[in-house]
């Protein structure tokens, strides 16, 4: 399912739309639909721009690959996303997971430690190659450094690989070793 719909289309903000909880599909075509989309998705603004065939080509396209269902409520036909369609939305964004840095160091470290079991061989490779994409360094080959709070990045992470019971998050006031090393590495004043 990961090449079915491209992060940013007009397909996954639908997905992201309805997964925000059941959306009036009539309501998609309203003057005011940028407004009221505004927290939703990010191109708002070019929401007016984007014509109605495509809209509902892209609404049939995802109700027939089973990602969202049009459930009719009344007078009112509705948009809701399936389990599928969340499955894919998680997907979005662990594979755009980006980590923030703000502008001062607060002096701590976040380790995170993990003895992934053999049998999820792929998932701890997985884990350690997202942690590198993510801008973590590797200190051993279990044990990944990082020195700005990602607490909630991590733990997504960890739930989208199935793995959070073997990971471990820590922060440090310090190191004893390879303190300036690392300080050089990320850029940090020392």
């Amino acid at each position: 399912m990961r090449n079915i719909i491209k992060s940013g289309s007009v397909a996954a903000d639908i997905l992201l739309i309805a997964a925000a909880g059941p959306i009036i599909l009539a309501s998609l075509f309203l003057p005011n639909a940028s407004q009221m989309l505004r927290p939703l998705i990010k191109w708002h603004k070019n929401w007016g721009k984007i014509k109605r065939q495509r809209i509902n080509e892209t609404i049939r396209r995802l109700n027939k690959k089973r990602l969202i269902e049009l459930v009719q409520k009344g007078d009112n036909l509705y948009i809701e996303i399936t389990q599928n369609g969340k499955k894919l939305i998680k997907n979005f964004d662990y594979n755009n997971l980006e980590l923030s840095k703000p502008k001062k160091w607060d002096k701590k470290w976040r380790l995170v430690i993990f003895d992934v079991p053999e049998k999820q061989n792929k998932e701890r490779r997985a884990l350690s190659e997202k942690l590198k994409n993510l801008g973590f360094y590797p200190l051993q080959e279990s044990v990944y450094i990082y020195p700005y709070g990602c607490r909630d990045e991590i733990d997504f992470v960890c739930e989208f690989l199935e793995i959070g019971r073997h990971v471990n998050y820590c922060v440090l006031d310090s190191l004893d070793k390879k303190e300036g090393e690392l300080r050089e590495i990320f850029d940090l004043p020392l």
